[in-house]
């Protein structure tokens, strides 16, 4: 099995609507985002999928979330913007953007900080 990962990230603010406790205040985070997409075997080009391509799909979708406030933008007006929920919500948004690497797309992990994240990963 081969692996390739990309790092991007973001800064942006939220709060947990949901949530009793600190994080249900208006607070922001320097979000750190690790794509990871998984293949039997590297393609006629010997790669896995294009760094290039990956990098340019998720930085698109880290300028949408970049200095925003989540709870404005869809779907985190009506979801919580956890980081379980961000890192689900750019996983999906990377199978739409290049759907012709949807299949190797493995997991979306969202780190908050140093310590804490979580992972999207797909069945």
């Amino acid at each position: 099995m081969y692996e390739v990962e990309i790092i991007t990230g973001f800064s942006a603010a939220h709060r947990l609507r949901d949530y009793k406790g600190k994080c249900e205040h208006l607070h922001g985070h320097n979000y750190r985002v690790h794509v990871i997409a998984r293949s039997e075997a590297p393609g006629h080009s010997g790669m896995v999928i294009d760094f290039g391509d990956l990098k340019k799909a998720a930085n698109q979708i880290m300028d949408s979330l970049d200095h925003s406030y989540l709870n404005d933008n869809a779907p985190f007006d009506k979801t919580e913007p956890s980081a379980e929920n961000i890192a689900a919500h750019i996983f999906y948004r990377l199978q739409s953007i290049i759907p012709e690497y949807a299949t190797m797309l493995h997991s979306v992990s969202v780190w908050e900080s140093d310590t804490s994240r979580a992972t999207f990963i797909k069945d």
